[in-house]
């Protein structure tokens, strides 16, 4: 009857948090849940239309002007926020299925919502939200890093060229150590919660594009903005600005709710994960670009171990010869599946006595990441600059097999982030991007091939009218043979003059980053997704995923010294002083061989070193007395572990911890 269904309603309405006791939030749902049937078969819909929109018109008044009177560290809690999330699912629900019975605008949510002035409530949250953009959360060495603005390619060059000592400047070393401090979400906050949660239901992204397409249309990239005392962009600058991809989703009402209440969205996620499986799953969809990176690398692990949780495979055993590691390890895994890769790994070195308990399994991948770019396998270019990154070799097809190693090394690389290990394996900005499926944009022509982009950007400031014969093609020297490739349709035939220039520039950034190494790009892609979905990795942004495969570019001696156990020494034992002395006048490369001495690798877990893995899950680094002053330091890389003798002094200390880890950096025995 009526009567019942009005009781229905004023029961959900009424009801508590819906948090609180189990069958207070279970009966709310079921009430919902029959309102919701009772509106898919055209029941007394007008009823529950009417009572609903009185209830919400109500709270949204009660809301607003309580918001007024919030303070962000004194705000009690309350159930009508609660109430308020409760009943726009419901509406919402209610709307979209009785939508399928009866057609025309007179079920428009947007039109119930406005009819409520929800607006104005918005508008109390958007000011709330600012008042809270404070909100912090403790962010990760990988997250300063990201936050600092710099480039994990920049900090890592910066550190190589530097000198001895730490390698970094004083203004680098400052960004890297700050640290956001740690505050739990203030109370106002969490009693915005529901009111978020309420947005999002609203307002998810896909909703919002689709009634901003009736709109003026927008172009698909933003352009660099000027600033008003600067005149036009000149040619260059348009070219090769730094432009990014803006969608649709991003210029709606949810993309910039989420763009400019970042902060306040990630401690919220940083407090409760479970958000981004719930409730906040538009964020992740939608608009994963403003989440922080510790919150995304969360989410991306979770879906992994539910992933692995839910296909079993047996381990995959590997005998491999140090010197043949590439092409042993290629024939023994091009057999296997993709969700076979998936599974744990054990490698045995043949002539070495390693038992892999996770120290050995370390060692294959940072072996296995050098001979990737072996030149002998002509897979990879070094690219130009100081930072040491590696683009596909166009001429790779000089091995019969190379598209079959592109997607091999393809499949390392996603296996190596399944597993949680990094590699030294560094590559070019746009080659990151290919990863990612983005949109490679001229400028990252630069860090492929610095002199090249020069002369680009010369012909564009430059009027190149009777200096330049270019045509739309580009030559290569294939074994002694000239190659012309035409970069647009009869490109050989089409010169280059000073209206057309921009258009030639482009398509040869494109030439040169995508067209001229496709089949490899392809190829590798393959492999990669194998592994991991495009969809999961698709979080990330360059920066990200270098960090991703990479880890940090930094060694922070201070963090580890903070991290690590001592069994028969104390942190005041002369050779414990001695050596945190010793091991901070290291050079970057003496730390990364160290590192890679006592842990099995020389990358740096993204959380730092409270994150380092051993053979039984996270297992911090370890100093243990030994004994034996003639002896050397030795190292159990499954337990992270350093064995370190009584030296008599210092000098004897640094002279054996130096020819340690110079000496015996890789390979596996027993001592």
């Amino acid at each position: 009857s009526q009567q019942s269904v009005l009781s229905l309603c004023n029961f959900l309405c009424q009801a508590g948090s819906g948090y609180g006791a189990k069958w207070e939030g279970d009966s709310t749902h079921e009430a919902a849940d029959i309102l919701v049937a009772l509106a898919a078969g055209g029941f007394h819909l007008a009823a529950v239309r009417d009572e609903l929109m009185r209830v919400l018109a109500q709270l949204v008044t009660e809301i607003t002007s309580a918001l007024g009177r919030c303070q962000p560290t004194t705000a009690e809690p309350s159930t009508l926020e609660t109430k308020f999330l409760r009943l726009i699912r419901t509406l919402a629900e209610v709307v979209k299925e009785a939508s399928k019975r009866v057609s025309g605008d007179a079920l428009d949510i947007n039109r119930f919502m406005v009819e409520a002035d929800v607006d104005s409530l918005w508008d109390a949250l958007d000011r709330a939200l600012t008042s809270l953009d404070d909100t912090e959360v403790t962010a990760s060495p990988a997250q300063r890093l990201l936050l600092s603005g710099l480039a994990p390619s920049q900090v890592r060059v910066e550190g190589q060229t530097a000198g001895f000592g730490s390698g970094f400047s004083e203004a680098t070393s400052e960004k890297l150590s700050s640290s956001s401090s740690a505050a739990p979400p203030k109370p106002l906050l969490n009693r915005l919660l529901p009111l978020i949660e309420a947005f999002f239901v609203l307002h998810n992204g896909e909703t919002d594009t689709k009634v901003e397409k009736h709109s003026r249309p927008h172009s698909a990239v933003d352009e660099p903005s000027t600033p008003a005392s600067r005149g036009p962009l000149s040619a260059a600058e348009q070219v090769f600005a730094d432009r990014e991809e803006v969608s649709q989703i991003e210029r709606s009402k949810f993309g910039k709710f989420c763009r400019k209440h970042r902060r306040p969205l990630n401690a919220l996620v940083k407090q409760t994960p479970a958000l981004l499986g719930r409730s906040f799953a538009p964020l992740i969809q939608r608009m994963s670009s403003c989440l922080d990176f510790d919150n995304k690398r969360s989410y991306f692990r979770s879906q992994l171990r539910t992933r692995r949780a839910e296909s079993r495979y047996e381990t995959i055993r590997l005998r491999v010869r140090r010197n043949e590691i590439f092409m042993d390890s290629y024939q023994q895994l091009r057999v296997r599946s993709g969700d076979e890769m998936k599974a744990k790994i054990q490698v045995q070195f043949q002539g070495e006595e390693g038992i892999d308990a996770g120290g050995v399994i370390k060692e294959w991948y940072n072996s296995l990441a050098q001979e990737i770019f072996n030149p002998n396998y002509a897979l990879f270019l070094q690219a130009g600059g100081k930072a040491c990154t590696y683009h596909p070799n166009p001429m790779s097809s000089i091995n019969r097999e190379h598209l079959s190693f592109f997607q091999f090394v393809g499949r390392i690389i996603g296996k190596a982030i399944h597993d949680g290990h990094n590699l030294e394996a560094f590559f070019t900005r746009g080659f990151y991007k290919h990863m990612l499926g983005r949109t490679v944009i001229p400028l990252d022509l630069e860090a492929f091939d610095p002199e090249y982009f020069v002369n680009l950007k010369w012909t564009l400031e430059n009027d190149i009218t009777d200096i330049l014969e270019l045509t739309f093609s580009a030559e290569s020297d294939e074994f002694g043979k000239t190659k012309i490739v035409d970069l647009k349709e009869n490109g050989r035939n089409i010169p280059v003059t000073e209206d057309n220039k921009k258009e030639y520039v482009q398509l040869m950034c494109e030439h040169k980053l995508t067209h001229s190494v496709k089949p490899q790009i392809e190829a590798f892609v393959k492999g990669l997704h194998e592994i991991v979905p495009a969809s999961l990795l698709s979080l990330f942004d360059d920066k990200e995923l270098e960090l991703l495969i990479s880890g940090l570019p930094d060694i922070d001696i201070e963090d580890l010294r903070a991290n690590t156990e001592y069994h028969n020494y104390t942190p005041n034992s002369d050779q414990i002083v001695w050596f945190w002395r010793v091991l901070g006048e290291f050079t970057q490369e003496q730390k990364a061989w160290f590192l890679q001495f006592a842990t099995g690798t020389s990358r740096v877990p993204l959380e730092g070193f409270k994150g380092l893995i051993g053979m039984r899950g996270p297992q911090k680094f370890s100093i243990h007395r030994a004994y034996g002053e003639q002896r050397l330091p030795s190292a159990h890389t499954c337990f992270n572990q350093l064995d370190l003798p009584e030296y008599s002094s210092e000098d004897v200390l640094r002279q054996k911890l130096v020819q340690a880890v110079t000496e015996a950096h890789e390979g596996f025995g027993f001592a």
